[in-house]
């Protein structure tokens, strides 16, 4: 059963091209000089072009297909959870690394799959085998050239290299399970330009442009996009509202946050939320893209607050210098790593319960 009627994409696609559209303007006036700049008001043209252009990277990539979906999520995903690893070496633990980033790639793959037991076996089997590993790993230091130096075993040492899989590894997999949700057919992507009832439908070229398009946009790569839209939006909100308002601490891990700037966050992610549900044709818009959204904002809270966390305890600044204006990867995407899963079972089960 799809997500939305076919007669809802059309306007539902509108904001994503605006919202390109603007982000590749908004790059102009800063200009790639910003990139280079030092004085206080050209760090701010570096992030306004450093935004804006991941805006617009953003939104192509989630329409770029599974497969190149897949291959930009492997590289995000590794820089991300190796620059975490770094931390965790830097502050006197010693996680396998390399055994958690192959998982963590094990289970992206995996995420693509419409085997349910391989989905869900990959986690399990990935914890496993990373146990096993670490308990044998003072016998195999060795045999094995990248272990000689390392001291034996600690609870750090499993507790920071299981964060690792499940932080980001499993919980982000979710993304590609989002996008790869709903059917896949010319019929998905036709309708955005022609009417249902065109003549042109049966126009050879035509078909044959819509199959091989086809995986360009899926019904989960429409409601990631408004995902993700939310996220950011809920972001933005959060910091004008903080900066205008914020005078009541939220909590000491991330002192520049108060509840003031949450709640305004909380609005802002369900305003855009509730737009997009109504945009997209789902049951209840104002009640279940209020509630998808008001999902998304606070997870996307916990997330950043835990990457914060993280910094703070291996007396960290940045997790690395990636983006220009913006820090180190995880430093961008620190929201975004907890919101899938959630928004995943929200679709499958909530929203999938009001269609039927």
């Amino acid at each position: 059963m799809p997500f939305v009627p076919l007669q809802s994409l059309r306007p539902a696609v509108l904001p994503i091209v605006t919202v390109m559209a603007l982000s590749f303007l908004g790059m102009i006036p800063s200009g790639f000089k910003a990139l280079f700049a030092t004085s206080d008001r050209k760090k701010l043209h570096r992030r306004v072009f450093t935004g804006c252009a991941l805006g617009w990277l953003v939104s192509a990539w989630i329409f770029s297909g599974t497969y190149a979906f897949l291959g930009s999520f492997l590289f995000m995903a590794i820089v991300a959870q190796n620059e975490y690893y770094s931390m965790a070496r830097a502050n006197g633990c010693y996680p396998t690394w390399k055994l958690g980033l192959t998982g963590s790639v094990g289970m992206y793959v995996a995420a693509c799959s419409t085997n349910p037991v391989l989905r869900d076996a990959l986690f399990p089997m990935t914890g496993v085998v990373t146990i096993v590993y670490l308990l044998l790993r003072a016998e195999l230091a060795p045999l094995l050239p990248w272990e000689r130096e390392t001291p034996p075993t600690t609870m750090n040492d499993v507790a920071t290299t299981f964060m690792g899989i499940f932080y980001f590894g499993y919980m982000p997999s979710f993304w590609i399970r989002l996008r790869c949700l709903g059917p896949s057919s010319p019929a998905e992507l036709l309708p955005v330009l022609l009417p249902a009832t065109s003549p042109l439908w049966k126009w050879a070229p035509l078909v044959a442009l819509g199959r091989s398009t086809a995986d360009l946009f899926t019904w989960g790569a429409l409601v990631q996009w408004w995902t993700m839209f939310t996220i950011v939006c809920a972001d933005v909100g959060a910091y004008f509202t903080g900066k205008s308002f914020g005078k009541t601490p939220l909590i000491s891990v991330s002192p520049n946050k108060t509840w003031e700037g949450l709640i305004g966050g909380c609005v802002a992610a369900m305003l855009v939320s509730a737009s997009g549900a109504k945009l997209m044709g789902w049951p209840r818009p104002l009640l279940s893209g209020s509630l998808y959204g008001l999902v998304a904002a606070v997870m996307a809270l916990i997330g950043d607050l835990t990457v914060s966390l993280l910094k703070r305890s291996a007396g960290f600044k940045d997790t690395g210098s990636l983006l220009p204006g913006h820090g180190g990867l995880l430093d961008r995407i620190d929201s975004f790593l907890l919101v899938s899963a959630p928004c995943y079972f929200f679709i499958q089960f909530m929203l999938r319960g009001w269609l039927m």
